[in-house]
């Protein structure tokens, strides 16, 4: 009797140890044996492309150079099922437990307060063209400002958007050395623009000083631009701005009330989706203001033309723009036209740069102190070159323009700053002083 129990006893184990394994083996292999099922991927990757494989590829020369081997590769890593939950419980890891990211230019400064590196790079001063030809740009944006107004009654306004890290320095993480500062392009641009009484907005300035008083959060904890409530503040002075710099009245905005939320949307969660994390980031009361734009008899609408970067965006989806002027196309980085922003072929027609310029009463040039490198995108040089070919443009500028259009070649450049223990302004000096 003893020993059928054992016998019964020892194969109510085997039949376990099967069962075990094969739910062992079974969740191994399923990864594989669900592959063709899409649902099973998992939720959809912010911004990361499925690798496209096609019978095209597959050529000698590709094969050779090992470039067919690696689309093969990634076409399958993303067609496993399940694939998707791996990337994100990966980068839940990295953040959770190791205060890490992988995504892209994104910085964890102290206590999760996020910030994108160009503008840590700005604020320390680690990419600084120099006075010198800070000083030359401004002395393009100066002529050009007073050719426009004196010639055509056309005002050319530029605008300096805020940084977050020059807002608030104090989480900057301490691999960045933030006592370490030198001079910045935004300091140079103040400076050389006060001297040569050019007409500027700050916002930049405005916001830090306002950020002691202010009753909501100008920059979100996760977020790379202004928050909501931010912009209508920028908006709203750009208005009163505008109103007293072209002595014209514009609509009026009223700020009726704020809504509050904890919802991811807007801009002031806009670094959290490309982070692809497993669980949602723990969110704070945001708010929203409630504005009203009323035009009375007096009012009018400019037709206004603006060369900006990604904060210009903001305006335009929030419905400031269409009410308060009656045109505004918005040259993105001065390169891709609003609103086909991913058509990239729908780009600047620099050949018709003088009439679109004339056709205007005012011309914005939204930058963020990030950008000052790079003032004008070539906009500033080129509309000269239109309006006034016989002006002396300087052949530095004109070559850093070109130069520092190429992200890779500025990436390298502040690279090599850092390799050969020199500042940014040497590293394109030389540059330039190579191709002449």
């Amino acid at each position: 009797m003893k020993e059928e129990e054992k016998k019964e006893k020892k194969t109510k184990q085997s039949r376990g140890s099967l069962i075990l394994w094969g739910v062992l083996f079974f969740i191994l292999l399923s990864p594989l044996l669900f592959s063709g099922v899409k649902a099973w991927k998992g939720p959809a990757l912010f911004n990361v492309e499925t690798p496209h494989l096609s019978i095209e590829a597959l050529t000698l020369r590709n094969v050779l150079e090992g470039q067919f081997q690696d689309l093969f590769e990634k076409n399958c890593k993303r067609g496993v099922a399940f694939s998707n939950y791996w990337v994100r419980a990966h980068n839940e890891l990295l953040f959770r437990f190791f205060q890490k990211s992988k995504t892209y230019k994104l910085v964890l400064g102290e206590n999760n307060y996020f910030y994108e590196e160009i503008y840590i790079t700005e604020y320390l001063g680690h990419n600084f063209v120099g006075d010198s030809v800070m000083q030359k740009r401004i002395q393009h944006l100066a002529f050009l400002q007073k050719l426009l107004l004196d010639q055509y009654q056309i005002y050319l306004i530029p605008v300096i958007e805020p940084g977050k890290a020059s807002f608030n320095p104090d989480p900057i993480p301490d691999h960045f050395h933030p006592h370490i500062k030198g001079n910045s392009n935004y300091e140079s641009f103040v400076e050389h623009a006060t001297r040569e009484q050019i007409s500027f907005l700050d916002l930049n300035r405005y916001f830090k000083d306002l950020r002691p008083t202010a009753p909501h959060p100008l920059y979100s904890q996760y977020g790379i631009h202004w928050s909501s409530y931010g912009m209508w503040i920028a908006a709203d002075t750009l208005t009163h701005y505008l109103e007293a710099t072209c002595h014209i009245k514009l609509p009026e905005l009223y700020f009726r009330g704020d809504s509050v939320s904890t919802t991811n949307r807007d801009l002031d969660f806009d670094l959290e989706p490309p982070m692809n994390l497993l669980f949602p980031l723990p969110m704070q009361p945001i708010y929203f203001p409630i504005v009203e734009i009323i035009a009375d008899s007096l009012s009018v609408k400019p037709k206004v033309l603006t060369i900006g970067d990604s904060y210009y965006w903001s305006m335009f989806n929030n419905g400031y723009v269409e009410q308060v002027f009656s045109e505004n196309p918005f040259w993105y980085y001065y390169h891709t036209i609003w609103p086909d922003i991913w058509n990239w072929n729908v780009t600047v027609d620099t050949s018709q740069l003088k009439n679109n310029i004339l056709h205007h009463q005012i011309i914005l040039l939204m930058i963020t102190d990030a950008n000052l490198y790079r003032l004008g995108w070539g906009f500033i040089e080129d509309a000269i070159e239109k309006l006034a070919p016989d002006y002396p443009l300087d052949p530095e500028v004109l070559f850093l323009n070109r130069f520092l259009a190429n992200a890779d070649q500025y990436h390298l450049s502040l690279k090599e700053a850092i390799r050969q223990q020199k500042t940014f302004e040497e590293i394109i000096r030389t540059k330039y002083k190579e191709k002449e």
